[in-house]
């Protein structure tokens, strides 16, 4: 079972002692990097959340196969998660970490969707639009999908700003549906 708060709570405990040791941008790139590789090779996830396999081993090869690779922040703690019986939640800490990060860094995931590409300079003016609602850098995420018809759909966390054409169409066609009709 996963718990998003325990994740949250150990992400946070990782990144204060990353600020405090200055080390916040290389010690992302390596659980990222880790990420990447357990999402790969699933049998790797599997040995660490073995039961039967004894701490010491699974520690020792992750030492073994990590040593240089990775901080060495990043080996303590994974320990520290061997130790506590959540390694498990390898993944969904790091997902918490890295949105930690981004905001440690005053960075704004933004999902831009349109049914065609976006020009660079639509794209450049969208993205200082959005900065100045947020106070915030902006990442921008890029999507096309030919179902929305028109407009642009930009989704900043749990805020959506649907502009449409097919939102809109569906918006008209509910409000003529709604609206009383006049027999002559």
């Amino acid at each position: 079972m996963r718990d998003r708060k325990v994740a949250l709570r150990y992400a946070r405990a990782l990144l204060a002692v990353a600020v405090a040791r200055e080390l916040v941008d290389a010690l992302d790139e390596s659980y990222a990097g880790l990420a990447q590789v357990i999402a790969g090779h699933p049998e790797f996830a599997l040995f660490l959340e073995n039961p039967q396999v004894p701490l010491a081993q699974k520690k020792a090869l992750l030492g073994r196969v990590l040593g240089e690779r990775v901080e060495p922040l990043l080996i303590q703690f994974l320990d520290l998660l061997l130790d506590k019986g959540r390694i498990q939640q390898l993944a969904d800490i790091q997902t918490a970490f890295a949105a930690l990060v981004e905001d440690h860094k005053g960075l704004q995931r933004a999902t831009v969707t349109t049914a065609v590409p976006l020009a660079a300079d639509l794209e450049a003016r969208l993205v200082e639009k959005l900065a100045g609602l947020t106070g915030r850098r902006i990442v921008l995420e890029k999507n096309t999908d030919s179902s929305v018809l028109g407009g642009v759909c930009v989704t900043m966390g749990d805020f959506v700003l649907d502009g449409t054409l097919r939102t809109g169409l569906r918006r008209l066609r509910e409000t003529l549906e709604a609206a009383p009709l006049k027999m002559s």
